[in-house]
């Protein structure tokens, strides 16, 4: 990145994250979440990208939407967010071909297991709507600068495909059962082990899902089809994993 986008950045992390700080204090509106969310998303394309282009320019918009709430769906237990957190900032650790970025990383990375620890205990500190937005908005300025690493973005597409499939199950699930999409549910994944266990075993899906995606990505050399195939394959996971576990639990509640 340019000197100048430094600043630019700063200044667009240091006040849409302050603003959304408001959000876990006050519960601001869902149309300003979501105004603030494109408002993020369109200074910081416009940071790397001076010509229009409309494909790429509402991909943008997309992608950073979903991911800002894909990681606030996630943040339902706090060592799962951290567990996720910490899978992805590995991935820039390791994966990606600036010094800065990886400097960067390694202190998220230093907060994040620290987080963790004082986490064991659950409930013990929290990451809120605002921490998610912050480092949303940090992944999303690395993601341009690393745009030409095709091994990141497929580490990174492999890290974050289940918590996005998972949220797209939960919308279309509540869709169908014509509930409030934007009341509070605990519908997730993670959410329905954590509920029915006291151990952490809600941590696996995201590891596991992440170790398994990652690495058909790294030996299968399939070009643009591998998002296309991976996303099979991990719908394909997710509905027998919620299919089995639903099974465990009717014949525990027998």
């Amino acid at each position: 990145m340019e000197q100048n986008l430094y600043y630019i950045n700063i200044i667009i992390l240091i006040t849409f994250s302050l603003i959304y700080f408001f959000d876990d204090l006050l519960e601001i509106n869902f149309f300003y979440r979501i105004l603030l969310q494109i408002s993020a998303s369109v200074v910081i394309y416009f940071s790397f990208i001076t010509e229009v282009n409309l494909i790429i320019f509402f991909l943008n918009l997309l992608i950073f939407i979903v991911l800002v709430n894909t990681l606030n769906f996630q943040d339902g237990e706090d060592l799962n967010i951290a567990t996720l957190l910490i899978i992805i900032l590995s991935i820039f650790y390791f994966c990606s071909e600036s010094l800065f970025i990886q400097n960067t990383a390694m202190i998220i990375l230093i907060f994040l297991i620290s987080f963790s620890i004082f986490n064991i205990k659950k409930n013990c500190l929290y990451f809120g709507d605002s921490g998610c937005y912050f480092l949303s908005i940090i992944f999303f300025l690395f993601i341009y600068d690393e745009m030409q690493n095709s091994l990141l973005i497929k580490s990174l597409i492999s890290a974050i495909l289940l918590p996005i499939i998972d949220v797209f199950y939960v919308v279309i699930y509540r869709v169908f059962k014509k509930q409030d999409i934007l009341s509070r549910n605990y519908l997730h994944l993670y959410q329905i082990l954590a509920n029915k266990s006291s151990s952490k075993i809600y941590l696996l899906p995201n590891i596991l899902f992440s170790a398994l995606n990652i690495f058909i990505s790294m030996h299968f050399n399939l070009g643009l089809n591998l998002i296309i195939f991976l996303v099979i394959i991990n719908i394909f996971l997710l509905l027998m994993t919620r299919l089995t576990i639903k099974k465990l639990l009717n014949q525990h509640g027998n």
